[in-house]
């Protein structure tokens, strides 16, 4: 039994890692798998499986060789000379990534009429308490923040999927294949994840822990993106929303409303906890300060940052991050059949 609950935890750990606000917002859900129309079902079991095996595989190299941080699995998975380059666009990514999470915070409590620095300090606060703790603080929060988090959002798209039964039948890449955007999907949470699970080796007492978190977290990742993508397969004109989940809530019900905004600020929450977290293990194994300090340090890095436009650090990144997320699946799945290993 305490395997299974390990094992648990390691699944909403590995669920709060990749359940960001694109993901919750159900953004993701349409760029890379909707949008293909009713095929879509079979790119999400897809992904999920995939996403399963890499999950087990990251977690199972953390704990044969006990790693503390990212790096050392780069090692372990391409070599120095490789590992040294990914190493550094890998913490260009988390640490971007961060910014544009504090700034979706301040711009989510700005959309109550608060101010936009509000938002920002609250989450700043928020993920210190948490880091302070290290990765039992990291567990404990994603244990408790994600079957929250996981029941609003199956509860809303069960209640939209209830009331209406027809598809729209406008889905602007339907004449495409969508297994290839199952693998990209698959691809982009591999550096988020690889921040988080590395640093899980010393805490994973069996083999059966990773898988049972590995198939745990594909599972219920996968009726979520499986609900949210039925749902959304019944909007028209759902590409028009910044925010398609906000269009399966009828307007007049505020509740609701309040509620989702909840949910995707809890998104924003466990994704930057996640990336920070990976920040501070690689950190650590440059500069021999305590996990306080250098969350401190990371956090008050990223919050003036929050003020500048990204549409430049985005444009120029993230293509240089789909090259290296797909390379990187690539080396993770193949690693186990290495006959050198």
């Amino acid at each position: 039994m305490r395997t299974f609950n390990n094992g648990i935890k390691l699944g909403l750990t590995i669920i709060g890692t990749t359940i960001g606000a694109g993901f919750a917002s159900g953004r993701e859900i349409w760029e890379f798998f909707s949008s293909y129309g009713t095929k879509s079902t079979i790119g999400i079991i897809i992904s999920m499986m995939i996403f399963a095996i890499s999950s087990v595989f990251i977690t199972w190299i953390s704990y044969k060789y006990k790693t503390d941080n990212y790096y050392e699995v780069l090692e372990i998975l391409m070599g120095k000379t490789l590992a040294k380059i990914f190493d550094g666009l890998i913490f260009l990514y988390l640490f971007s990534g961060s910014i544009v999470m504090f700034a979706g915070s301040g711009a989510t409590f700005e959309q109550w009429d608060f101010s936009f620095l509000f938002g920002v300090g609250i989450l700043a606060i928020a993920v210190w308490l948490v880091l302070v703790f290290g990765v039992n603080g990291l567990i404990i929060m994603n244990s408790i923040l994600i079957p929250i988090l996981i029941t609003i959002i199956i509860s809303v798209t069960f209640q939209y999927n209830l009331s209406n039964q027809y598809f729209s039948g406008e889905y602007i890449r339907s004449h495409l294949k969508v297994w290839p955007s199952s693998i990209t999907y698959t691809a982009l949470n591999m550096i988020s994840l690889l921040g988080v699970l590395s640093t899980m080796g010393k805490k994973i007492r069996s083999t059966t822990e990773m898988i049972i978190g590995g198939i745990f977290a594909a599972v219920f990742l996968g009726i979520v993106a499986l609900m949210l993508n039925i749902a959304l397969l019944k909007v028209e004109f759902v590409q028009q929303y910044e925010i398609p989940l906000f269009s399966l809530i009828p307007s007049h019900q505020t509740f609701l409303l309040i509620l989702v905004t909840i949910v995707l600020w809890f998104a924003i929450y466990t994704t930057v906890l996640s990336n920070i977290h990976g920040l501070v293990h690689r950190v650590q194994m440059k500069w021999n300060y305590s996990a306080n300090k250098i969350s401190i340090l990371i956090i008050i890095s990223v919050i003036p940052l929050t003020f500048i436009g990204f549409s430049t650090l985005v444009k120029v990144l993230y293509p240089i991050y789909g090259v290296l997320n797909l390379y990187l699946l690539a080396v993770l799945l193949l690693y186990p059949f290495q006959t050198s290993r």
